[in-house]
């Protein structure tokens, strides 16, 4: 009996999980083929669309990086974000480095050594100096890089369409079907609602 039980119920919401993993999924197994294929259609799209939006994003941020040490001398074998970042912020190093100077005078009003230290730990020197050869390459570096992030963030949106589309797609197994499984029960001396496994 408890078997018999199990098997109803999985029967039951074997649509539901399969609408979880793969949109669409559970109205084909509801025989809802046309929806099925909508959701279908939706969730590629939905990925199609972040590995678009994450590939240019990467590229051109790769694009705008080789820019920056062609027109800045730049170290090429930096990978770290912060070092780009800076990039965009400073003219040069060296201009990079006073505020760095400012900030340890700051932090450490009494203490020389320490402030040397904190100059050489947050500092940009030797082979990672920069300095732009120009405002005009500065400012297009920028741009570009303004354009790979706002390509990640659009792709960092797409995994959260994928849950709506998973959520729309549940709720349609479950409500939505060609036989009433949910609604209000008016029968005579019953009042409420109903849902059928």
């Amino acid at each position: 009996m408890f078997l018999g039980i199990t098997l109803i119920i999985y029967q039951a919401m074997s649509p539901i999980f399969a609408s979880a993993l793969v949109p669409g999924l559970g109205e084909i197994i509801q025989g809802e083929k046309t929806k099925g294929r909508t959701f279908l259609i939706a969730e590629g799209s939905i990925w199609l669309t972040y590995l678009g939006f994450n590939y240019f994003g990467h590229k051109m941020d790769h694009s705008a990086r080789v820019f920056a040490i062609d027109h800045s001398g730049a170290n090429p074998t930096r990978k770290d974000d912060e070092y780009f970042d800076a990039l965009e912020d400073y003219m040069s190093s060296e201009d990079y480095n006073l505020e760095i100077e400012r900030d340890a005078s700051y932090f450490y009003p009494n203490d020389p050594q320490r402030q040397q230290e904190y100059i050489q730990e947050n500092g940009y020197f030797g082979n990672d100096a920069w300095e732009w050869d120009t405002l005009s390459n500065k400012n297009t570096y920028w741009e570009r890089r303004k354009s790979a992030r706002e390509n990640l963030r659009r792709a960092s949106f797409m995994p959260g369409f994928a849950i709506i589309n998973r959520v729309i797609s549940i709720i349609d197994v479950v409500i939505f079907t060609k036989e009433e499984r949910f609604g209000l029960d008016t029968r005579p001396g019953k009042i409420g609602i109903y849902y059928k496994f």
